[in-house]
C-alpha cells in the first residue's frame, strides 16, 4: 500500500485515542475488579503484567487497523478469517461475538451493582439505564458509536489517574506494608475460601489473558475504524490511547496496593470489594464517592456500546430498519439476562477462559505476520 502521506488530524487522533480508551476501559476496569485481579493481585510484578499487555496490545490492534485499512472488510468481524484462515476464522468470529455479546450482559451487571452500591437504587434501575443508552447510540451507527465513546474515554481515564495520584500522594508510604500483604496473604478478614482473586498463575500469564480477552473486543471494532479513518490518524490513536490506559493502571494499581486492607463503611474492604475503586474516592473525599460513582457508570458505557454493536453488525448491515431491530432485541435480552448474572465471577472466570482463547489467536497472527514478511502469505500481483 506505500507510506500513508496523508497529514495528520491531531482532532481525529484524540477521538480514536478516547474510543481505545473508552472501550477498554468497562465495568471491570473502571470499578477497580479488573486492575485487582490481573495486576494488584501480584505486587510489583503487576509492572510486569502491564508492559506485557501494552506491547501485545499495540502489536494486535496495528494488525487490525492494517488489515481494515488495506482490505475494507464488508463486515468488521471478517478480520478473523482474515488471519485465522476459513475455518478457524468462522469459528473465531461466532465466539468472538458470543463474547462480545456476553461482556456486553456483565456491563449490565456492573452498571446495576454500581448504582445500587452507592446510591441504593433497585439492579434493575442501573441496568435498564445502560441498555436503554447503549441501544439509542448504537442505532446511531459506528461514527455515533465513536464520537460518543471518544468524548467520554479521556475524561474517565483523567479521573481514574486523578485517584491514583491523589491516594499515592496521601498513601504512598504505605505500598511497601500493602506489597509484604500480598506477598504472605495477610488480608484482613480473608479465609481460606473467600481471598483476593488473581487472573493466572503468575503475572506473566495474568498479562498475555488480558491482553487476549481485550483482543476479543478489539478485533472487527479496529478493522471497522481502519476502513474508516487515516490508518496514520488511528495508528497514534491506538498509542496514545493504550499509554493513557497503562498508566492508570499502573497509578490504581499502587493506590490499591498501598489501601489493600482499607475498608468502608459496610465493611467491604480493597482487596474483595466489588468496587474498589469507589472506596479510593471515598477516602480522598466522601461527596466524591457519589460523583466518581457516575465517572464508573459512564465507564461501564462506554465499552457496553461496542460490545452491542458487534453483535448487532454482525448479523445485520449497518444502519438498515433489521440492524435496528436487531439492536433492541439484543439490548433487551442482555438487561433480562445481566441483571441475574455474578459481576465477580464473571470477571474472574469468563474474562480469564476468554484471555487466553484471544491468545491463541495472537499465535495465529504472528504466523501469518511471519509468512507475509517471508513472501510466502502475500499474494501474486495480478
Amino acid at each position: 500500500m506505500g507510506i500513508d502521506n496523508t497529514k495528520l488530524n491531531p482532532k481525529r487522533v484524540i477521538i480514536l485515542a478516547g474510543a481505545v480508551i473508552a472501550f477498554t476501559i468497562g465495568s471491570g476496569f473502571a470499578t477497580g475488579q479488573e486492575i485487582i485481579q490481573y495486576f494488584t493481585a501480584y505486587g510489583v510484578g503487576g509492572i510486569g503484567a502491564v508492559l506485557v499487555f501494552l506491547v501485545t496490545f499495540l502489536y494486535y490492534n496495528f494488525n487490525f487497523a492494517k488489515a481494515g485499512s488495506e482490505e475494507r472488510f464488508e463486515r468488521g468481524n471478517d478480520v478473523y478469517k482474515y488471519f485465522c484462515g476459513k475455518y478457524v476464522g468462522t469459528f473465531c468470529d461466532y465466539y468472538s461475538t458470543l463474547f462480545c455479546y456476553m461482556s456486553f450482559f456483565v456491563m449490565v451487571g456492573g452498571s446495576a451493582s454500581t448504582l445500587n452500591q452507592q446510591y441504593g437504587l433497585p439492579l434493575w434501575v442501573g441496568g435498564t439505564i445502560l441498555a436503554v443508552a447503549a441501544m439509542i447510540t448504537v442505532v446511531g451507527g459506528l461514527n455515533s458509536l465513536v464520537d460518543a465513546i471518544g468524548a467520554v474515554g479521556p475524561a474517565i481515564v483523567a479521573l481514574c489517574i486523578f485517584i491514583g495520584i491523589a491516594t499515592l500522594v496521601r498513601d504512598g508510604s504505605h505500598i511497601g506494608e500493602g506489597l509484604q500483604i500480598i506477598e504472605q496473604g495477610a488480608f484482613t478478614g480473608a479465609t481460606a475460601d473467600n481471598t483476593i482473586k488473581n487472573a493466572g498463575a503468575n503475572w506473566l500469564m495474568s498479562g498475555i489473558s488480558y491482553a487476549g480477552f481485550v483482543l476479543l473486543w478489539f478485533a472487527s471494532f479496529t478493522a471497522a475504524l481502519g476502513a474508516q479513518n487515516s490508518k496514520k490518524d488511528l495508528y497514534h490513536g491506538i498509542v496514545w490511547g493504550a499509554v493513557a490506559v497503562c498508566v492508570a493502571i499502573v497509578l490504581i494499581s499502587f493506590a490499591q496496593i498501598a489501601n489493600i486492607n482499607t475498608a468502608d463503611a459496610h465493611g467491604n474492604y480493597v482487596w474483595s470489594a466489588d468496587i474498589p475503586n469507589l472506596i479510593l474516592a471515598e477516602k480522598i473525599w466522601k461527596p466524591f464517592s457519589a460523583f466518581f460513582a457516575i465517572v464508573v457508570f459512564g465507564g461501564i458505557y462506554t465499552t457496553a456500546v461496542p460490545l452491542l454493536y458487534n453483535p448487532a453488525a454482525r448479523f445485520a448491515k449497518e444502519g438498515t430498519k433489521q440492524f435496528k431491530i436487531l439492536t433492541v432485541v439484543l439490548g433487551l435480552v442482555g438487561l433480562f439476562v445481566g441483571l441475574f448474572l455474578p459481576f465477580r465471577v464473571l470477571v474472574n472466570i469468563i474474562y480469564v477462559l476468554n484471555g487466553y482463547v484471544g491468545a491463541v489467536l495472537i499465535l495465529f497472527m504472528l504466523w501469518k505476520n511471519i509468512k507475509d514478511l517471508t513472501g510466502k502469505g502475500k499474494k501474486k500481483e495480478a
